[in-house]
């Protein structure tokens, strides 16, 4: 069984976006939504200022909190590492919007289920690379299975300056003056996801029965933690001091 990962090189990033429009081509995304997002830093004072671009994507988290909390199992993690979505079980509660740690999910009004990056699943089933990597113009982004010692993704990671995000299947390769606090953080699972398991899902179901109390209180519980979040950081930066 193969061991799925990905290595993003941010010392060949260069801001293009080719990833994110690949992506949302090849996924139908409207143009508000991506799964892929690049994020550029800067830091230093004029005139020695220095930055880099950083993507960021699904982390296909080694123990995923939004499988953790899905009622149905419609995400759910698989053997080789890949965290899917069967879109034919979600029921659009979204409250795996709320438990991902890294915003990487969407959700898809037309469809009315949860959506995100599924590394092309079913196109590296048919031995194809994902869309981002083959749309890399600069080859800054590395795909394979890390049980393969002869694959690219293997050998890459084994190179100096290479920085593993634990609990997660991505990697960087970090210029030596990015500091680790501009990377994704390490992945966890977060508190309220046992909070969630432990009462709040089987009070929603006692209270306003199954499935429908699950969607009311999953509603509820992330329109509350995106308020949260834009009360306490405002609007995002792109830059640190």
């Amino acid at each position: 069984m193969a061991k799925y990962a990905m290595l993003v090189d941010l010392n060949r990033c260069v801001d293009c976006q080719a990833c994110t429009v690949a992506c949302q081509a090849q996924y139908g995304l409207e143009p508000d939504k991506r799964f892929t997002t690049v994020r550029r830093y800067e830091w230093g004072t004029y005139p020695d200022v220095q930055g880099a671009f950083v993507t960021t994507q699904c982390m296909h988290c080694d123990k995923p909190p939004c499988a953790e909390v899905c009622p149905t199992g419609a995400s759910y993690k698989h053997q080789d590492g890949a965290v899917l979505i069967d879109e034919s079980r979600c029921i659009g509660c979204r409250y795996c919007l709320t438990a991902c740690p890294y915003d990487a999910r969407v959700y898809d009004e037309t469809k009315k289920v949860a959506r995100k990056c599924s590394f092309c699943y079913a196109e590296v089933a048919k031995g194809k690379a994902p869309a981002c990597g083959k749309t890399c113009m600069a080859g800054a982004r590395i795909f394979g299975d890390l049980d393969n010692p002869s694959s690219d993704i293997a050998k890459a990671v084994a190179g100096k300056g290479v920085v593993k995000i634990a609990g997660t299947s991505i990697y960087y390769a970090v210029p030596r003056s990015l500091e680790r606090s501009y990377l994704p953080k390490d992945g966890e699972v977060p508190a309220y996801v046992s909070a969630w398991q432990g009462f709040v899902q089987p009070a929603g179901k006692a209270l306003l029965g199954g499935v429908a109390g699950v969607v009311v209180l999953a509603a509820l519980a992330n329109n509350l933690r995106s308020h949260g979040e834009k009360s306490a950081s405002g609007e995002e930066g792109s830059s640190h001091d």
